[in-house]
């Protein structure tokens, strides 16, 4: 028996990442001239390294304070607060603001709701970027929830509205809201899903794919919290799990005879580096290339239908 690999057909950017770094690369080829991201546009350095070499470079805060600071700055997905394009009017520097619309979307509830004068809750990482951006959109009064004990930090007498970081698990979101209504149980909590539907329904998708392959790899950047989750979703599902950045971690002995092997990535890698991986494990282990999934696809359909009426007969 031969090895088969292939791309998991429900990989790769999200739409928000896909939208910035089509911009990123529009502005450069129209002006011909380097651009400069505040932050790196994306958390996977493969992708970041491919930019670079078309013009693409990065800084802090603090370079677009510099002397030496550029004229044009790109935003990344994750969003800013107000005080950033506050700073960069201020400073003379034209912001070009690729915020992912979901993002832009939950800046714009929490405002409305803290301006109403409700303790406005963000479920999230109080470190991450997008956190902080939807933070600022409260003046900074908005709470974070991440552990438990941040529920302390709220006043159990004065209604309450959550919110999530777009791209944290329902689960997680859902469990955090449990904290909140048993430490606020005597007023009035009210809960906005500002999930986004990619990343919801990427687990799903993931699940059915890391049973359907002997196999599973996820790649992704060392930066990116969505590919260590969603590794744990493949592991969690396929022991034969692997994490991968690109195609130099690839070891063949992970291999046996036989075996279809599921090439797959989180919101931020790209479709190109998934290719590169199949395509050099097909290379380096004699691999079949399956490059149309949609045969593959219908086979597995086909067999999970036979699982299902095989059930049915034993349940009679």
């Amino acid at each position: 028996m031969s090895m088969k690999v292939l791309v998991d057909p429900r990989a790769g950017f999200c739409g928000g990442v896909r939208r910035v770094v089509k911009m990123a690369e529009k502005v450069m080829s129209d002006t011909g001239l380097p651009l400069v991201s505040l932050g790196d546009i994306i958390h996977n350095e493969v992708e970041i390294a491919r930019l670079e070499k078309s013009g693409l470079s990065s800084i802090d805060h603090g370079g677009m304070a510099t002397e030496q600071r550029p004229q044009k700055v790109l935003i990344r997905a994750h969003g800013e607060p107000p005080e950033t394009y506050a700073k960069a009017k201020e400073l003379g520097v034209e912001l070009i603001d690729g915020t992912c619309p979901v993002v832009t979307r939950s800046q714009n509830i929490a405002r409305k709701h803290y301006e109403a004068g409700e303790q406005v809750v963000i479920i999230g990482k109080p470190y991450h970027p997008e956190t902080i951006g939807i933070k600022g959109h409260c003046d900074n009064k908005a709470f974070v929830v991440y552990e438990r004990d941040d529920c302390k930090q709220l006043d159990p007498n004065y209604k309450v509205f959550i919110l999530a970081q777009t791209t944290v698990s329902k689960e997680w979101f859902e469990e955090r809201i449990g904290w909140i209504k048993e430490y606020a149980n005597d007023v009035e909590v009210q809960v906005e899903n500002t999930l986004c539907r990619f990343v919801v329904g990427r687990d799903g998708d993931l699940e059915q794919f890391a049973t359907q392959v002997d196999v599973i790899l996820m790649v992704g950047g060392t930066k990116s919290s969505n590919t260590k989750a969603l590794y744990g979703v493949c592991k969690r599902m396929n022991e034969r799990a692997y994490l991968m950045v690109d195609e130099n971690d690839l070891d063949v002995t992970w291999f046996r005879d036989g075996d279809t092997i599921g090439v797959t990535g989180s919101a931020s890698t790209p479709h190109w580096l998934l290719e590169k991986v199949r395509d050099v494990i097909g290379e380096r282990a004699g691999a079949t290339i399956l490059r149309d999934t949609s045969d593959w696809e219908s086979q597995q359909q086909e067999k999970e239908l036979e699982t299902m009426e095989k059930d049915d007969c034993e349940c009679e």
